[in-house]
């Protein structure tokens, strides 16, 4: 196959890792705390900043700071960790990071000002202040409004890839996303859109009579009294404290130095930057509904159309965007909250206003997943009944200790002692300290009131509000790898009751039984409740519900996330016809055949591409060659254009060993870990001729339309590469499409990319797509076109260098 996959893989992660905005985000710090003096709201910070500062320690980030509000007040303020990581600075309250998207609510908080003042109208058409401003869709262009570029329901996915290049103008930006074609009608989807709010930044401009970046400091810093936030990166750097930004591999431990991006021309997106203290401000002016020493700065109506949903993101609706906020519910309240990412610096920023409780983290290291998880333990630390001490545990309280059955919840409670504690554990739930209150019995501390349980001769007495059971001493303890025979019974596969295609497994791996989803790890299960599962490897918001057919079988599985509920039905022997598939050999032996056959592949050592590229959804296009060498190296390099002008190059290189990527815009990359094991095995000139050799399993699933042509859908399980999908039509046996995962060796995140191949033409005797649609979430669909091919050319290995690649011969 021609060789475009490695460009739309260095963009994608280009893309996802290096430009403003992601939904969640993260942080970390050092220094003095600032604290109320009540004992127990102390004891609660403690706990929180221990959880934090172990999981900055264990997620390689630098340095991190972070500021809590409670009640109107700032209840603590500090710096974990270096600021300079290689010498060893501290990070304090007052060290300055960059907060990424996090700026984004500062944007439309200004348009909401401005509309208090009758200057203008979220209803209003964008074209009334940049006459300039189109969108390639008649239909969107007619109707779009003000209001529509901070909700990101404008119909266009996210055209960063000419922002990050740093060579247009913010007037050029917008023109570029008013060539990109949009992938949904207006308010038909959510899709993240840092261009919008470029948009909605200059329409601040033209309105205000001040530029954004003046409006923001005069309007909303200086109120605020936020005297040590800044504008840019210049600016930030002009301060007496502010952070270095890091990297850091989790396959190599290597924490790495980045340049700090600045990005001037998108600055209403994510140019902000902040320290703790000043952002603590922030928070409270949040937590008080817009109030600030008393006075007004936004109206109670613009601060609900602020704060409130405006674009639905989850089916169900539990989660959508409001002008600047995502807007969701955290254990049945509403929460605000969004993240920041840039080159460096990971930002969160959340804040339950019916409970007047925020914070803001701030780190140093680009993409973490920190801040998700410090919403629960931020919020479920202040708000949470802290848990008693339950004092000395007697020789007689031990006896306690053991597993009880409780069949009526679908799991079992273990009694132990810890730290001279008795506790109570229950599955995904906190741990129970039991505090005697007479003889036997004893109150479960740290649960609401009226949980109690009392011991007496092999049983416990669960007494609890909605009612009491009698729980067995003796049951098996609760399967931490999910081998119950509840969890067992949903083993099987499963297809998307809403996308037609999309199937999951649930099977035993490694002796777990484990969700397994194609390109990602697998997550092992166990019992959470009745038909209630859970993986300890997700966070509690993530589950699995089983769905039972009329005779109590297992007819499907419902997937929960905090986007909603997907449903999924069970495929079985006589729904899928899997007796009646060719299987995955004999599909590929016809397929080797299809492509030219061993005899003619094998007659070829070499090839050079000459390819256009067309990011459709991004406003942009590309030209340039790749070198593929047998048995295992390959080159490209590409020239980057938009509104007729060069904007920069990619070039990227695998020798058989290693390899990485070069950009004009961007630091370079060098493959480690998973990601290098997947380009290695895409990488093989001969591609599918070898793939039994490298791979542990294969196997035919179901027969599904790749547009109107039928084809064989196969799952292919490398030995050490990523699993991915192939599409082989059923008539000509060529492959039709292909489903693999982006992953990064910095992030967690994966990223979903299918390529679909056409216009197949015989050159040399084997059969090349000429053309093919790369499309994945973050960049929309490229296009690569082939314009000419030349085989068994002379490629000189040093082509397939770092060298190479980084000097840029041609």
């Amino acid at each position: 196959m021609i060789k475009n996959r490695s460009i739309a893989f260095i963009l994608s992660l280009c893309l996802v890792f290096s430009v403003a905005g992601a939904p969640l985000a993260q942080a970390a710090g050092s220094f003095a705390p600032q604290r109320s003096d009540d004992s127990e709201l102390a004891k609660r910070l403690e706990m929180i900043e221990a959880k934090a500062e172990k999981r900055r320690k264990e997620l390689g980030i630098p340095g991190m700071a972070l500021a809590i509000v409670k009640d109107g007040k700032v209840v603590y303020s500090k710096g974990l960790g270096y600021k300079d990581f290689e010498n060893k600075v501290p990070v304090t309250p007052s060290t300055q990071f960059a907060i990424g998207s996090a700026s984004k609510a500062f944007t439309g908080l200004s348009v909401l000002m401005l509309q208090d003042q009758d200057k203008l109208s979220l209803d209003d058409s964008p074209k009334e202040y940049l006459p300039y401003f189109r969108i390639n869709d008649p239909d969107i262009d007619s109707k779009i409004q003000v209001r529509d570029l901070l909700a990101h329901s404008s119909g266009l996915n996210r055209t960063d890839l000419a922002m990050i290049t740093g060579k247009l103008s913010r007037e050029e930006l917008i023109k570029v996303a008013g060539v990109a074609k949009p992938t949904a009608g207006l308010r038909e989807k959510f899709q993240y859109q840092n261009i919008m709010y470029t948009a909605a930044g200059e329409i601040v401009s033209k309105v205000a009579g001040k530029a954004w970046k003046e409006f923001v400091p005069e309007e909303i810093f200086e109120p605020l009294g936020m005297k040590n936030s800044t504008m840019s990166v210049d600016q930030m750097k002009k301060a007496p404290d502010y952070s270095f930004g890091y990297s850091y591999n989790f396959d190599t431990k290597e924490t790495r130095k980045l340049p700090i991006r600045e990005i001037k021309e998108v600055a209403p997106a994510g140019s902000i930057n902040s320290s703790a203290d000043d952002m603590a401000k922030w928070l409270k002016f949040i937590a008080s509904g817009g109030v600030v020493d008393g006075k007004r700065l936004v109206s109670e109506s613009g601060f609900r159309e602020w704060t409130k949903s405006q674009m639905k993101i989850s089916p169900d609706g539990k989660v959508g965007y409001g002008l600047g906020w995502f807007v969701q519910e955290w254990n049945g309240k509403k929460m605000i909250q969004h993240g920041g990412n840039i080159d460096g610096f990971n930002s969160m920023v959340a804040v339950l206003p019916e409970e007047g409780v925020g914070f803001a983290m701030l780190t140093n290291v680009t993409a973490s997943s920190l801040g998700g998880e410090l919403l629960q333990t931020v919020f479920s630390g202040l708000l949470d009944e802290l848990p008693e001490p339950g004092g000395p545990v007697s020789e007689e309280d031990k006896k306690f200790a053991g597993t009880y059955k409780f069949p009526q919840a679908g799991f079992d409670v273990v009694i132990a002692v810890e730290e001279d504690d008795l506790v109570m554990k229950v599955p995904d739930q906190p741990t129970y300290i039991l505090q005697k209150v007479e003889g036997t019995k004893f109150k479960l501390s740290n649960a609401p009131a009226g949980f109690f349980i009392t011991f007496k001769d092999g049983e416990a007495l669960l007494e609890q509000p909605q009612g009491n059971f009698t729980l067995k001493k003796g049951g098996a303890a609760p399967d931490s790898n999910g081998k119950s025979d509840a969890v067992k019974e949903l083993i099987g596969k499963y297809e998307s009751n809403q996308q037609a295609g999309t199937i999951v497994e649930i099977k035993e791996v490694d002796g777990k039984t484990s969700l397994v989803v194609t390109g990602q790890p697998p997550y092992p299960l166990e019992m959470k409740g009745e038909d209630s599962f859970r993986s300890p490897n997700l966070p509690d918001s993530y589950g699995l519900k089983a769905v039972r057919g009329e005779k109590k079988e297992i007819s499907g599985i419902v997937l929960v996330q905090p986007e909603g509920e997907f449903p999924f039905k069970r495929l079985k022997g006589s729904d899928d016809k899997r007796d009646e598939l060719m299987p995955a050999p004999e599909v590929y032996a016809k397929m080797i055949e299809a492509l030219g056959g061993k005899e003619n592949w094998g007659r070829l050592r070499s090839r050079e591409s000459q390819i256009e590229l067309n990011w459709i959804h991004q406003g942009v296009t590309a030209k340039g060659v790749s070198y593929q060498k047998a048995p295992n190296m390959t080159s490209s390099s590409i020239e980057l254009f938009a509104l007729g002008k060069k904007i920069g190059w990619i070039r990227d290189y695998f020798n058989g060993g290693d390899g990485g990527e070069f950009y004009s815009f961007s630091p370079e990359e060098k493959y480690t870990g998973q990601r290098l094991e997947d380009v290695k095995f895409f990488a093989d000139f001969y591609g599918y001729l070898d793939v039994s050799k490298k791979v542990k399993k294969s196997e035919t699933e179901k027969i599904e339309k790749v547009g109107v042509v039928d084809a064989y859908r196969l799952r292919i399980e490398p030995l050490k590469a990523s699993p991915f999908v192939v599409w082989i039509s059923t008539e000509t046996f060529l492959p039709l499409k292909r489903q693999v995962v982006i992953v990064s060796s910095t992030s967690q995140q994966r990223i979903p990319v299918t390529e679909t191949y056409s216009d197949y033409r015989e050159v040399d005797g084997v059969m090349i797509p000429f053309k093919t649609v790369n499309a994945n979430p973050q960049m929309g669909d490229m296009v690569t076109t082939v314009k000419s091919i030349r085989h068994n050319v002379d490629v000189p290995d040093d082509r397939f260098s770092e060298g190479s690649a980084k000097e840029g011969k041609e």
